[in-house]
């Protein structure tokens, strides 16, 4: 073999190696929350605006949150502690009270007891 074979084989096995080990740190997970009104929507989405974040819906039917995000730029934690913040409770945090008493009454929920 010549020198400039052995270097294209050496590139392309190179180009395979690193395009099969690119793994993605984006992940899809539902969580409850609840909420009630569709206004609740809108500020539950509102709240999960934060960089790492693709994509945030709540269904207003099931309570679930859909969340995709970048694991390697921010934790399901950080997000959820910020839609707590926004007055919502959740199945990790416990919504804040003075959130939740600013909310509009479309939006005061039945709080959550455990």
């Amino acid at each position: 073999m010549n020198k400039l074979t052995v270097l294209f084989i050496t590139f392309c096995l190179t180009l395979f190696f690193f395009a099969c080990n690119n793994k993605t740190s984006v992940v899809e997970k539902s969580f409850h929350v609840w909420g009630n009104a569709t206004k609740c929507k809108t500020n539950i989405q509102s709240a999960c605006s934060v960089n790492g974040v693709s994509q945030a819906i709540w269904d207003e039917n099931t309570k679930l949150l859909k969340l995709k995000i970048d694991t390697s730029l921010v934790s399901y934690n950080t997000v959820l502690k910020q839609v707590a913040n926004a007055g919502y409770d959740n199945e990790l945090f416990f919504g804040n009270d003075y959130a939740y008493s600013k909310l509009d009454t479309s939006c005061q929920y039945e709080r959550r007891t455990d």
